[in-house]
């Protein structure tokens, strides 16, 4: 251990195995400063999820998810207090950050705060909880944004004129390993040689599978697209929405498999088997992507994108990918029939999008996270 650097403090309501973005971003920035060497304090909730590892000894379980209990203040306020000096603290998410606000006459520590999309969407109007969310974005010390998308929001909405910084997410090394074998899922295993599109990711109105299935349909019908098959993979976030994507396939006869949530080894076969992925993202009330790692993944298994020009995912997708307007049906079916029907061109992007996802690094992240630290 680095013993004249100071460490982090790190607090999360999400953190792995949570399958979740904050949880994914909580945990690859703990791992990049504890295998820089120095000390890493996590503050997480417990799951009854199986690990793949133990926890490091100072990594402390003390709640459940999204659920910070009264009886849980006086451990959390004595791990900030007991921190060595000049300790980090960074709050990965505005439910931490409030908590850490709230408890500041206890420990008076600076902290800083992780922002995302879908959090900062909520900022406008007026209510307590948004005046006191306020607050604590106005007391931090630093500003930690996944997109300058994402940054603009909440300045917009908060005036903010501190210290800001934009770390874009990474993506883990075993995205761009080739899995050994088969599908293990077994209706993917019996695909067959018809041209897959896949979504993976929560199935919610902002994610636009509806819209998939109507692009799909429009390729088929006006560019050429022969018998596709969608692949959506992930939670069943909003059922009744699930139903909605079921309903709108058999009304346009897109032959449609729905996953549920994948292994990795799944999610990465079903990337190297896809045309391409996509994610016909729309802002909703209160919720909008402000990055989409989901997009880094796919790139890094060879998988381009066509997506739409939401929130933080065109700085997500660069010149990789196809990005449409919002709601522009015609658009993403003629980039999918050209996808589909052009290998060479599918090739040049899968191979341009691999190269793409490289530039995202969670070192990278880290260091604008936290940039007084000597990370490696």
């Amino acid at each position: 251990m680095v013993s004249d650097c100071p460490g982090v403090l790190l607090l999360s309501c999400e953190y792995a195995p949570f399958p979740g973005g904050i949880a994914t971003y909580s945990s690859e920035l703990a791992d990049v400063v504890r295998n820089s060497g120095l000390r890493t304090i996590v503050i997480a909730p417990a799951y009854d999820i199986p690990v793949a590892r133990k926890d490091d000894p100072d990594t402390h379980r003390l709640f459940g998810h999204h659920r910070i209990l009264p009886r849980h203040i006086p451990r959390i306020t004595s791990l900030l207090r007991s921190a060595p000096p000049n300790t980090i603290v960074h709050c990965a998410d505005i439910r931490s950050a409030l908590l850490v606000y709230s408890l500041s006459p206890m420990h008076r520590r600076p902290y800083r705060i992780g922002i995302h999309g879908s959090e900062v969407s909520k900022l406008t109007g007026k209510s307590p909880a948004l005046s006191l969310a306020k607050r604590a974005y106005a007391g931090a010390e630093m500003i930690v944004a996944n997109s300058q998308s994402t940054l603009d929001t909440f300045t917009d909405a908060t005036a903010y004129t501190g210290r800001t910084s934009v770390g874009y997410l990474g993506v883990d090394s075993q995205w761009f390993v080739d899995p050994a074998g088969a599908f293990e899922h077994a209706e993917l295993a019996s695909l067959g040689d018809a041209p897959v599109f896949c979504a993976v990711g929560r199935v919610e109105p902002r994610k636009g599978q509806v819209d998939a299935v109507r692009m799909l349909a429009r390729a088929r019908e006006g560019h050429g697209l022969v018998d596709p098959v969608f692949v959506v993979a992930g939670h069943l976030e909003v059922p009744s929405y699930a139903d909605d994507v079921r309903r709108t396939a058999a009304e346009f006869g897109i032959r449609l498999v729905m996953t549920g949530r994948l292994g990795s080894d799944d999610v990465k076969r079903l990337y190297r088997r896809s045309v391409c992925h996509l994610l016909m993202a729309s802002d909703q009330p209160g919720r909008r992507e402000g990055f989409g790692l989901v997009l880094i993944e796919a790139a890094a298994g060879g998988c381009p994108s066509i997506s739409t020009a939401t929130g933080g995912i065109p700085e997500a997708l660069g010149n990789s990918g196809v990005v449409v307007a919002p709601g522009d049906i015609e658009a993403g079916a003629v980039a999918a029939a050209a996808y589909a029907r052009d290998a060479t061109m599918r090739a040049r992007a899968a191979e341009e999008a691999r190269r793409h996802a490289e530039t995202f690094t969670w070192l990278s992240c880290a260091k604008e996270t936290y940039p007084e630290l000597p990370l490696s």
